[in-house]
């Protein structure tokens, strides 16, 4: 059918998902526009996992269903309950985003304890970096500005049970230019801190979230085609 996964009806996407939910193992899931307020992000995959800041000067400020962090205000927050990502296990993770500046590197997650060693991060225009050990992997991507500023667009990185990362974007699997440390050195992480490193933190995130999820497995081809249809409509990508 033409438009499959690309058209919405009453709200529904067509993409053979009506929400993340329909599909298994959904650990943590910020929809935009749901529950979202300064000090808290809802979680909807039923977890109860929400992302939390009680401190005022270290809040986000709702914009766009989502959460605009400021680098230079140390806007992160806690996850509830943390997120094995580590050692060999697999996993999927979705961010819907809008980078303002790569001033600092862009912690999305991170161990708050970890003496800054353990996060992923947009690092730059072209470049994510993951660490679970002492060893970083950097997936640089060449040839073009494949996250720029100022843009909105989806992100997706999956990590296999062989510790291999891919990176999408819109859904389109981009290919790894002198990429090193992949597949990434095993080790222990255990994400519990959102959008920040460590107790200071540093690296803060500077821009906004739309809307995040991470499944504690390695989806499927049609899985993480239906995942890419239903994010991409809903956000007019």
């Amino acid at each position: 059918m033409l438009g499959l996964g690309n058209s919405i009806i009453q709200g529904t996407t067509l993409s053979g998902i009506s929400a993340l939910t329909d599909i298994s193992d959904l650990s943590i899931w910020l929809k935009n526009g749901t529950g979202v307020a300064v000090e808290q992000w809802d979680d909807s995959s039923g977890n109860n996992n929400h992302v939390t800041q009680s401190t005022s000067g270290e809040q986000a400020t709702v914009t766009g269903g989502g959460l605009q962090f400021e680098g230079d205000n140390n806007d992160h927050y806690d996850l509830t309950t943390g997120i094995d990502i580590g050692a060999s296990n697999p996993w999927t993770i979705f961010i819907v985003l809008n980078m303002q500046s790569y001033d600092s590197q862009n912690t999305i997650l991170s161990k708050a304890s970890g003496g800054n060693a353990l996060f992923l991060e947009m690092q730059q225009i072209d470049q994510i970096r993951y660490r679970q050990s002492s060893t970083s992997a950097v997936l640089k991507f060449g040839g073009t500005e494949h996250f720029p500023l100022s843009s909105k667009y989806l992100i997706t990185i999956r990590k296999d049970s062989s510790r291999e990362l891919f990176v999408y974007k819109n859904g389109s699997l981009l290919t790894q230019s002198s990429s090193t440390g992949n597949p990434v050195a095993s080790g222990a992480f255990t994400a519990d801190q959102f959008g920040g490193r460590s107790t200071s933190p540093d690296r803060d995130f500077d821009g906004i979230v739309y809307e995040f999820a991470l499944y504690e497995k390695d989806l499927s081809t049609e899985e993480l085609s239906n995942v890419h249809a239903y994010l991409t409509s809903i956000h007019g990508l």
